[in-house]
Order: structure tokens, then C-alpha cells, then sequence
């Protein structure tokens, strides 16, 4: 039998389509940003309902970067790498598209799927910015910012916009950015009805320190304030996978998490990640309320944006793998790792090698 191996651009058109036929099951990811004894620590899942993968790419300083995938504006966002930069990319679906990307700075950004954000792209209007692909979006932001004020403030100075009309491959997608550096300092951006841009600014004592999807932050805030998150009887933090009601959960138990100075980086990684897991982690076979969709978390990361330090997991093994990105600093070319791959061979420290 005679087999072959798609080109690219044949790949990306399949992606694309199947990208399209789940978007009603794309409610899901998570991510939890707060302060411990060891520094501001991430935990971000990625949820979907097919299964995803995980492929690590060092940016150094100085590498030569632009975001072409943006035929619908004027001006395609062109840069080189000022901040060394660690991005999580996802090939399986969402090709080539970095879901998360944390720099030596201190400073990460987050892209989460929101789908109520999506009937509003048509009403979006090209501002003139240098225009960013969602597939670059969390790259550029940590390639050439050092805090959450300087990212908000370009795009406040109109120095940068988000290619909504261009999606992920031509196809168009509801989505947010999430901004969070190491001060505990979140900026969250979303589209909003008439195609105007809202910039949440919080901490990680506010409510920002949870991020979810849809619906959008206000609709969020509505239905959190039904819900008294002081009652550690907690009967009546809902049970559900749906986004709001896991954006309620984690709410909930990172309001009660108590993170000990004198407990180890380990230690806490393991209780910041328990307490992910239990708010925020969607287990295999079962169906959203809201939209009647399965979906499931497949990868995992919890990243420390002082030390560097970065763990993943993959669920669909339950296998795990780790890297500092100071151990990188060195590299002076774009180098990868499948921590899939890798963590599934049993391997536990990342082993770089050139990016194909």
C-alpha cells in the first residue's frame, strides 16, 4: 500500500478544518497566577476535544522574528528578540501556535480560547498597529516586553494590535491574552461587543488570578458574586466542567490556599498544582453543561517567572518532564523539544536539539 506524508500547506488546510468542526467544544483551559514564598508561579492547562501536544522552542536575543499571517492589515508586526524567551507551541491542532511564552524577565502571556469574543471580530477595525497573529501573539509579547505596564502600554500607544479578522489560519476564532509578570502585576485582553478591546488590569490578589473562557470577565464577575467564596462549606461552588464554573472553582480555592515559607519550591509547586487540579482540571469523558461537548486536559505546565523553573505534564500518560530556562540562556539559535515525546521515553530533564 502506498503511503505519503502531507506538505505543509496541505496539513495546515486539514488543521484548519478540523480546528473549525471543534470550535463548539473549545470552552476549556485554564490558568492560575499567584504569589508564593518562592516567587509568582503559573499553572496553565490546555483542554481541548482532540488530543494536543506540546513542543518547547527557545527564542534567544537578537533572532529575527514577524508575524505573517496577517493578509487583512496594513502593517505585519516585524521585531527581533529583545527578551530571551521559552514559548510552549502546539502542532497537533493548532499548528504552530504558541499557547504560552514566559521570558528571563520574569514577565509571561497566556492565550486561552473565548468563544463569545468571536461574533464580535467583524466589528473590529484595523487600528494601523503593527498587526500580530494569535499564533505569535504570546511570543511577541514576552520577546519584547519586561512587564505588564510596558505591554499595556505600547498597546495603549497603538505600538501593536491583535489580528483577529486573520484567526489561526484563516480561520476565525474567539480568544484572550493574558499578561502576568513576576511583580504578580495581570493584564487581561478582550474583545468586546462593537469590536472594541478591553484591558482588565488586576494582580494576583484579584480576580484575575484565575483565568478561564467564556464568558467574558464582567459575565464572570456576575456569576462569581452570586457565590459566597468565604463559606468553606462550599456548598455552593458547582461542581461542572463549564468555563464559568471552573473560573468559580479556582476562585474559590486559591481565595484558601496557604503557601509556607518554609516549605521547598517543590513542595509548593506540588500545592499550587493541587489546588489547580482540583478548581480547574477537566478529566477525560465528561460533558459541558453549556454547550454539550467533551473535552479533557492533555498538557500541563507550572512555571516559577522568578527562578525560571518549568514543569510539564502530560495527562494522557501521566508522565512528567522539567527545564529551567536559565539553562538556555546560552543557546544562540532557535532550538526545540517534544516534551511529549521526551516525558513518554521516560525522560526527565529536556534535551534540546535544532528545530527542524
Amino acid at each position: 500500500m502506498k503511503t505519503f506524508k502531507l506538505n505543509k500547506m496541505a496539513a495546515i488546510a486539514l488543521t484548519a478544518a478540523s480546528i473549525a468542526t471543534v470550535s463548539g467544544a473549545a470552552n476549556a483551559c485554564s490558568r492560575i497566577t499567584m504569589d508564593t514564598p518562592h516567587g509568582v508561579s503559573t499553572v496553565r492547562s490546555l483542554d481541548w476535544g482532540q488530543q494536543l501536544g506540546n513542543v518547547s522552542e527557545v527564542h534567544p536575543v537578537g533572532l529575527a522574528r514577524s508575524s505573517k499571517a496577517t493578509p487583512s492589515y496594513k502593517h505585519q508586526a516585524e521585531w527581533k528578540t529583545k527578551y530571551h524567551t521559552v514559548t510552549q507551541v502546539e502542532k497537533e491542532v493548532f499548528v504552530d501556535t504558541s499557547a504560552d511564552s514566559m521570558n528571563t524577565e520574569g514577565l509571561a502571556a497566556s492565550l486561552l480560547y473565548m468563544y463569545d469574543s468571536a461574533k464580535f471580530i467583524k466589528d473590529y477595525k484595523d487600528t494601523g498597529a503593527p498587526a500580530v497573529n494569535f499564533g505569535d501573539i504570546t511570543t511577541f509579547i514576552a520577546e519584547n516586553y519586561k512587564t505588564v505596564d510596558e505591554a499595556v502600554s505600547a498597546f495603549n500607544n497603538n505600538e501593536w494590535q491583535i489580528a483577529w479578522v486573520d484567526g489561526i489560519h484563516g480561520t476565525q476564532h474567539g480568544l484572550h491574552l493574558s499578561i502576568q509578570d513576576k511583580s504578580g502585576d495581570i493584564a487581561l485582553f478582550q474583545l468586546n461587543e462593537g469590536g472594541k478591546m478591553v484591558v482588565h488590569r488586576g494582580d494576583t490578589a484579584s480576580d484575575l488570578r484565575v483565568m478561564a473562557n467564556a464568558p467574558l470577565q464582567q459575565d464572570h464577575r456576575e456569576y462569581v458574586s452570586k457565590v459566597d467564596l468565604s463559606n468553606l462549606k462550599a456548598d455552593k461552588v458547582p461542581s461542572s466542567i463549564s468555563s464559568k464554573d471552573r473560573n468559580l472553582r479556582g476562585l474559590f480555592y486559591t481565595s484558601h490556599i496557604h503557601l509556607d515559607k518554609d516549605k521547598s519550591w517543590a513542595q509548593t509547586r506540588g500545592k499550587l498544582l493541587s489546588t489547580f487540579n482540583a478548581g480547574n482540571l477537566v478529566p477525560q469523558d465528561l460533558i459541558d453543561p453549556v454547550n454539550g461537548e467533551t473535552y479533557a486536559t492533555w498538557t500541563q505546565f507550572a512555571y516559577n517567572q522568578v527562578s525560571g523553573d518549568f514543569h510539564f505534564t502530560n495527562w494522557d500518560t501521566m508522565t512528567s518532564i522539567e527545564y529551567n530556562i536559565n539553562d538556555t540562556v546560552n543557546f544562540d539559535a532557535k532550538m526545540c523539544a517534544d516534551l511529549v515525546k521526551q516525558a513518554n521515553a521516560g525522560e526527565k530533564h529536556v534535551t534540546w536539539t535544532a528545530c527542524e
